[in-house]
């Protein structure tokens, strides 16, 4: 099932400010509601604070996923230290960002190269995990660092969302709308691969 909102194929990117540090190089801070929200790459030595950071995330995600800690304790994640070997940065496009809110940390976002279509694989962004701590929600920062994100990326993007977790489809229904004014292609699941909507679009365009 396909909405009838797709995505234009050939299109001038608009948030394409030269003037604008690239996040992936330098950190990029942008204020809302009088906060301070500073993206920053994640270094090998901030691998720790992911690590961290993955188990409210984590926890979060329980509801919805029914995954169960380990036998310390703990919630496992497989694919973190893949973000930063060499094969992961160069042939899996893995990039981690932590979030900061007045420079404290609040959150996170992973970003890799797979998608849904392999006709695509490779040339295609993914959010692979989005987190932001349930203190700094419904304030406007997980809109912001999503569009900012996607402005460090120009071309085509995927956002998959499990079919349980019905508060994700608002959000990056709500996001990705505003974000391309409507150009975007719904997929309602993508079996067997995948149960639950993925939004297909291209960064921001005329």
């Amino acid at each position: 099932m396909v909405d009838n909102k797709q995505m234009m194929d050939d299109r001038i990117c608009l948030y394409d400010n030269e003037n604008v540090s690239s996040i992936r190089k330098d950190k990029n801070n942008m204020e809302i509601k009088g906060l301070d929200i500073t993206i920053l790459e994640g270094k090998l030595n901030d691998k720790p604070v992911f690590r961290n950071l993955m188990q409210y995330y984590q926890y979060d995600m329980s509801e919805y996923s029914k995954e169960d800690p380990n036998t310390f304790g703990q919630f496992d994640y497989k694919y973190l230290d893949h973000y930063w070997t060499e094969h992961g940065k160069t042939e899996e496009g893995r990039t981690a960002y932590l979030v900061k809110v007045n420079d404290q940390y609040a959150g996170f976002v992973l970003v890799n190269n797979f998608s849904l279509d392999s006709k695509v694989l490779g040339s295609r962004k993914s959010i692979a995990e989005f987190f932001i701590l349930k203190k700094w929600r419904k304030n406007g920062i997980g809109k912001m660092t999503a569009f900012k994100i996607f402005d460090t990326y120009k071309g085509q993007w995927e956002i998959k969302q499990m079919e349980a977790n019905l508060p994700s489809h608002h959000f990056w229904l709500s996001v990705v709308d505003e974000y391309t004014k409507g150009q975007y292609e719904r997929i309602a699941s993508h079996l067997p691969e995948w149960t639950g909507p993925v939004l297909r679009f291209k960064t921001l365009c005329l």
